[in-house]
């Protein structure tokens, strides 16, 4: 009589309450931060879940499949650690971590400026690199002709000496690849390329040729020029001048020397 009564409690009780979750599996075992990814968990007495937690982080799109199979999809803000299932009476936990992977990052590790330069044409500009972490490689697009980019050993080099001006600034993208990319992890900057500068004789044809006797005044040779900021004189006789203003050369004067 009383291993009938003892089985009768045994089941009394268990319709009060369900045995705990337990957590055999789940798939994938490890997902890109941030991804929204599916997670497929298996395990058993799943058929009561309010809530799945990835390391404390509460996923907000929860489905039971069935008793053994829940479906969720991987929050924001998970970092690797046990998956939990939680009922109104009891909670599993799994064995194994879930692993979060971080997404990549990329990060200026020339001086601070290099990123936003101007040179001249043909002038080697200053290597600009960036450190990454995660990444498999990096694609490049806007740099100008005559400068090159690459990735290697998680280091990005961009170097060279540009070769035009048609399109300058140059608005330039680096967009790792590979590792975790969402969202697209890049990193962007300028190369301003400016032309040489330029001087053209601007007073009468024979000007930069002249004959004059001894303090008799010259006529007076001008130039213009482009993308200076002045300029410097040399072997002007005694008595004659030379001076730059407002992208104008001019050079006046009265020879006193033989």
């Amino acid at each position: 009589m009383k291993k009938k009564y003892f089985f009768i409690i045994l089941l009394f009780l268990s319709s009060l309450y369900s045995f705990g979750q337990t957590i055999t599996s789940f798939t994938p075992t490890n997902a890109c931060s941030n991804s929204a990814t599916t997670v497929i968990i298996t395990g058993t007495n799943l058929s009561g879940a309010l809530s799945v937690d990835f390391n404390g982080t509460a996923a907000t799109t929860v489905t039971v499949n069935s008793d053994t199979q829940i479906t969720v999809i991987l929050p924001n803000g998970a970092v690797t650690g046990k998956i939990k299932i939680t009922t109104s009476s009891s909670n599993g936990t799994s064995v194994d971590d879930f692993t979060v992977i971080p997404n990549n990052t990329i990060a200026l590790s020339s001086a601070a400026g290099t990123d936003a330069q101007t040179k001249c044409i043909s002038t080697p500009i200053t290597n600009i690199t960036y450190t990454t972490t995660g990444a498999t490689g990096a694609t490049f697009s806007g740099v100008p002709s005559g400068v090159t980019a690459n990735w290697a050993a998680n280091v990005v080099t961009i170097s060279g000496s540009p070769s035009t001006t048609v399109g300058s600034p140059f608005s330039y993208t680096v967009t790792t690849t590979g590792g975790c990319t969402t969202p697209a992890v890049t990193a962007t900057g300028t190369i301003t390329v400016t032309p040489n500068n330029t001087i053209t004789r601007t007073s009468a044809v024979g000007t930069d040729a002249q004959t004059r006797c001894i303090n008799t005044a010259i006529t007076n040779i001008t130039y213009s020029t482009t993308g200076a900021t002045g300029t410097t004189f040399s072997g002007l006789p005694t008595g004659v001048t030379g001076n730059w203003a407002a992208n104008v050369v001019t050079i006046s004067g009265s020879p006193s020397t033989t």
